[in-house]
């Protein structure tokens, strides 16, 4: 009570300078605020944006090496190996040269099952040859020879540094077990250091940062990115540090006026470390000039209130009244307002900074839906390039059997459906096809199909639709549905199968309906309801799926939740799939006449 009888008492001038405080310094507190909670959470969206980034990549860098490390350790077992390295003295020359194309057939598989290996060779000391993929060097030197048993000794990473290459080796035997000199064989692939760049730089993006790949003993590391003098040290460092407590996490390290964010994480199966790193400015720098921004302009609204209080007395309290409720509106996530000022006054500037505030916000939110949006289109992608090649396998040995039986004609028509097939899943200009097209390829792919399966399978064909050349759909969305009631509906049946395919117009006339049946194993009730339930649970954020799922996923990306896959009992025993694409009216204006055809 005391103070309001004391406001009271006040003259004006100091009662409007008192006032005008009161009135906008809660605002500004209130804004500041909000820039502090909008800081914060951009920065953990960050931090949670680059740890997604390193714990993906260093995983898929783990399979893959785990996947090279296992194939090394069969090697072991190979017959070819294991005569080559014992017998070869005593064998007939004839026998061992067999042997050697076959074990230099193994080892360029093994060069071209990874983009990570370079080269892959064998060392055999009593064969007195070093065998490469396609050819054969001079032998290791007997100290080389046991500079690398040394070092497979000492090392606890599977992969040997050695010689500005790094190896995955494998002596046989283990020297941590027996050392024996010489060793029977010495297999090593070395890592193409060049791949692991790329994928580094792939991982560091077109951020302004990047990103760090090293040992544990310090001795090999590889970079990507902006390079910054003396912070690979201070990562390697840092993580050299926390190595005994956390394989993993983030820090921030400073060079100078410049800071940056870090994430790393360890591979225990590599002995090697990932970082990520991005300057601090890149993330927080537009926020920062905001806040500058806001400094500024408190600091000149004091100086106006002290000098034009009195002159604005008459004046202030409708603007006041404006830019406080502008400010509630903006507290609520109102960011469409833009409010004016007639008087060319200070009220003017401040409103004119407070729009474009606003402005700055609504084109922040803007950037950070395109990106979801970006997100969700790479997403699209990595389903869109799930093809499975098996079939493309099987085709390819039908046809060799028809050209061992000279049917010269069915190898026509064979090789004109698979080139057909072909050009269809090769061509990468576009991600979506008319309907007729993807129609075509079905087909295409059915005709094969039924070469394969003609004495057991029988299929029947209708087209009924009116949107052939009008409607744009997701590619390599119907071949799955097919290539599914192959695999698993009409696996088992020996004769008198039945496959049957639909592509009709929906009976509400917004939809195209395509829909394959079979007369397969009848699934039960329970079956089909856990199906249903898996189309319809299906997450957008899990890429390793395929099949009826992989297609609703895509289809739900495109198209929105009701439409998609739909399961259900079919009438011929089996099961029967639909898939149900919507009729952009606004795209089909036209009236095509409508594709019939029933074939069988």
């Amino acid at each position: 009570m005391r103070a309001f009888t004391g406001l009271a008492n006040l003259k004006i001038f100091p009662k409007l300078i008192v006032l005008f405080l009161i009135a906008i310094v809660p605002s500004f507190i209130v804004s500041f605020q909000l820039f502090s909670i909008g800081a914060d959470s951009v920065r953990k969206e960050i931090w949670s944006s680059m740890e997604t980034r390193v714990r993906f990549n260093i995983g898929s860098l783990e399979a893959e090496m785990d996947r090279l490390i296992r194939m090394h350790t069969q090697y072991p077992l190979d017959s070819d190996i294991t005569k080559l390295s014992s017998m070869s003295s005593i064998l007939p020359y004839y026998e061992v040269m067999q042997m050697q194309k076959r074990v230099q057939n193994k080892l360029w598989i093994l060069e071209m099952s990874s983009l990570y290996v370079k080269q892959t060779q064998l060392y055999i000391p009593q064969f007195h040859k070093n065998l490469l993929s396609m050819t054969d060097t001079d032998p290791i030197a007997d100290d080389e020879l046991k500079q690398l048993q040394l070092l497979k000794k000492e090392q606890q990473s599977p992969f040997v540094f050695w010689n500005g290459k790094l190896l995955l080796s494998t002596i046989y035997p283990d020297p941590n077990s027996y050392m024996v000199f010489p060793p029977l064989y010495v297999l090593q692939s070395e890592i193409d250091q060049s791949s692991l760049q790329h994928f580094l730089s792939r991982l560091s993006g077109e951020t302004g940062g990047g990103a760090l790949l090293f040992n544990d003993s310090r001795d090999w590391k590889l970079a990507a990115g902006e390079p910054v003098e003396g912070l690979n040290d201070r990562i390697m460092a840092y993580t050299n540090r926390q190595a005994a407590d956390r394989q993993s996490g983030r820090t921030v390290l400073k060079l100078g006026d410049h800071a940056y964010y870090v994430v790393y994480e360890r591979s225990d199966l590599l002995n090697m470390t990932i970082a990520l790193y991005t300057p601090e400015e890149n993330v927080l720098g537009p926020l920062q000039s905001y806040r500058t921004l806001f400094q500024s302009l408190f600091g000149a609204t004091l100086i106006t209130v002290v000098g034009f209080s009195y002159w604005i007395f008459r004046s202030i309290h409708s603007p006041i009244r404006r830019m406080v409720q502008a400010f509630r509106k903006v507290e609520k996530g109102d960011l469409s307002l833009n409010i004016t000022h007639r008087n060319q006054d200070e009220f003017q500037y401040l409103y004119g900074q407070f729009n474009k505030m606003v402005s700055q916000l609504r084109q922040s939110v803007q950037d950070v839906y395109q990106s979801q949006i970006m997100a969700q289109q790479s997403e699209l992608k990595q389903l869109q390039s799930q093809i499975n090649p098996h079939f493309l396998y099987n085709t390819y040995y039908m046809v060799h059997r028809m050209a061992r039986m000279h049917d010269i004609d069915n190898v026509e028509r064979a090789t004109q459906y698979l080139g057909d097939y072909f050009v269809y899943i090769t061509r990468n200009s576009s991600n979506e096809a008319t309907l007729a097209q993807e129609w075509n390829h079905t087909l295409a792919y059915l005709e094969i199909q039924q070469m394969r399966f003609q004495n057991r399978i029988e299929a029947t064909i209708v087209c009924r639709t009116a949107h052939l050349d009008d409607l744009r759909i997701p590619r390599l969305i119907f071949q799955p549905i097919v290539e599914n009631a192959y695999q698993h509906g009409l696996q088992s049946v020996t004769e008198n199968g039945r496959i049957a395919l639909s592509l009709i117009d929906g009976e509400d006339g917004r939809s195209v309906v395509f829909s394959v049946e079979n007369n397969g194993a009848a699934p039960s009730g329970d079956e089909i309801g856990a199906l249903q339930r898996k189309l319809k649970e299906s997450s957008f954020g899990a890429l390793e799926n395929t099949g009826l799922i992989n297609v609703n996923k895509r289809i739900r990306l495109k198209f929105g939740e009701p439409w998609g896959v739909r399961v259900s009992a079919g009438a011929a025993g089996g099961l029967k799939v639909s898939l149900h694409l919507p009729v952009d009216s606004s795209a089909n204006g036209g009236d095509s006449d409508a594709a019939n055809s029933d074939r069988r």
